[in-house]
């Protein structure tokens, strides 16, 4: 069941425009083999960047991806029905959220955004910033009016995303791992 679908403008070769479908919706124990394969390639990504997130067992694997899914809390982003991006909206309290070094405008139920993932196909076509601002406008239909998400200190695509869509720094959080600091950001 998406949630409204949307055209969405792209450049084919030639510079032709051509209109695309896009949805974002919740993710389906079938979706997991291109999920898992958009964080696999997400994850050789970083470490091509130079970025220890996500090596070492500390990606989102398939168990996580199967809680996530049977929370409800794993969505799909879709480019005429080709899954292209994936994220979970997690509304558990985080122990590391709660422990951060900086402060939170607020103290009432939040969700955050992890996990976010574009195919390596579409990187650069401007679907990570769709599916962030999918997952935003998902998290307001779920009545949340604190939305956070946070990442690795040098991962220069996600903090310009971030940050271009209207998030605020907060603080640093730290999850209890190697190369566990994550720049921490709230939207209200």
């Amino acid at each position: 069941m998406g949630y409204g679908k949307e055209a969405f403008m792209s450049r084919g070769k030639r510079g032709k425009q051509n209109e695309d479908i896009i949805d974002f919706r919740l993710s389906t124990l079938a979706d997991i083999p291109q999920i898992g394969s958009i964080i696999n390639d997400a994850k050789h990504y970083l470490k091509e960047q130079g970025s220890p997130q996500w090596q070492n067992g500390h990606e989102p694997h398939e168990a996580v991806i199967r809680e996530d899914i049977r929370k409800k809390a794993s969505y799909v982003l879709t480019l005429n029905d080709e899954i292209v991006g994936t994220i979970a909206l997690i509304a558990e309290k985080d122990p590391s959220y709660e422990a951060i070094e900086g402060s939170w405008q607020g103290n009432g139920p939040y969700v955050a955004l992890h996990h976010a993932a574009v195919s390596q196909k579409y990187r650069g076509a401007g679907l990570g910033k769709q599916l962030l601002m999918q997952a935003i406008k998902q998290a307001q239909i779920l009545a949340y009016q604190d939305i956070r998400i946070d990442t690795y200190p040098k991962n220069q695509a996600m903090l310009h995303l971030i940050e271009q869509l209207g998030f605020i720094y907060r603080g640093m959080i730290y999850f209890p791992f190697e190369h566990g600091e994550r720049k921490a950001f709230q939207l209200i």
